[in-house]
């Protein structure tokens, strides 16, 4: 097996898990393209290149065509996150058209308690505090900390404010405001080490923010990459990059499987 097939094979495998993490359009469209530009270029490489062609005809550029597209959608779906919003450029109203009203904005303001001493805290505030002092991996944290599966709020397309305005609305709807307020402060200025639960007061039904905050504050890279290890899971499979994002990939693994209980057991047992 020569090496570029392994590095084809590699690529395909590797949108293949991101797809299977996380599924959305966007990584179908692009393990679908990978993978039949794989397939194409290994025909192309069996058989005459130009014979092949002449004989496709018409469809070896249809082919092509797909191929270029799909790509072409792929990286719009992934870097459309990160763009800046668009602003619709406002134009000038027919001579006979009644003027219209400003379309409303969806996070409706409304005074929300904070605390027992009934704080006015408003939505619309709350919505400004996230989006200018949140980064996109802390929105994923508190969607973590209030428990909102990723796939209700998180679609193809979507910039970052879409995706605040989604958390939030689902927030509303589910009675949680308050919660939300205090995630987001808990977020911004996370609780010292002491003032969490000890680990023997932590069990499988206590709030995932409490396991997060715990396995942040006490747990290094090398710590959780043991752990993981022991737990027989591949530490490949629980995503990439930081500190947090890692702490949050696994306890996700670990709560969709019902194995959470696993992980307290063995922090419990090498504390």
């Amino acid at each position: 097996m020569s090496v570029i097939l392994i590095v084809k094979i590699l690529i395909v495998l590797i949108f293949l898990v991101i797809f299977l993490r996380r599924p959305s359009l966007g990584w179908g469209i692009g393990l679908l393209t990978v993978t039949l530009a794989v397939l194409l270029d290994t025909i192309m490489g069996t058989f005459d290149p130009e014979q092949l062609q002449t004989q496709l005809g018409f469809f070896f550029y249809i082919f092509a065509g797909i191929l270029l597209g799909g790509m072409i959608f792929w990286i719009l779906s992934v870097l459309r996150p990160y763009l800046p919003p668009t602003k619709a450029v406002p134009t000038e109203p027919a001579a006979t058209a009644p003027p219209t009203a400003p379309p409303q904005p969806e996070i409706v303001v409304t005074a929300v308690p904070l605390n027992e001493e009934d704080s006015p805290y408003d939505q619309q505030m709350l919505y400004e505090q996230i989006r200018e002092r949140f980064s996109r991996e802390d929105v994923l944290d508190l969607m973590f900390d209030l428990e909102i599966n990723e796939n209700d709020v998180m679609f193809v397309g979507e910039n970052m404010a879409q995706l605040i305005r989604n958390v939030m609305n689902t927030a509303v709807q589910r009675s949680q405001l308050s919660a939300l307020a205090l995630a987001v402060e808990r977020i911004l200025t996370p609780p010292p080490p002491d003032a969490l639960p000890r680990l023997e007061k932590i069990n499988a039904d206590s709030p995932p923010t409490v396991l997060r905050h715990y396995l942040l504050a006490y747990y290094d890279l090398e710590r959780l990459q043991k752990m993981t290890t022991a737990l027989n899971i591949d530490w490949e499979q629980i995503g990439y990059g930081s500190k947090k994002a890692r702490v949050r990939e696994l306890l996700l693994y670990l709560y969709r499987r019902n194995r959470v209980g696993e992980l307290i057991d063995l922090m419990q047992k090498n504390q």
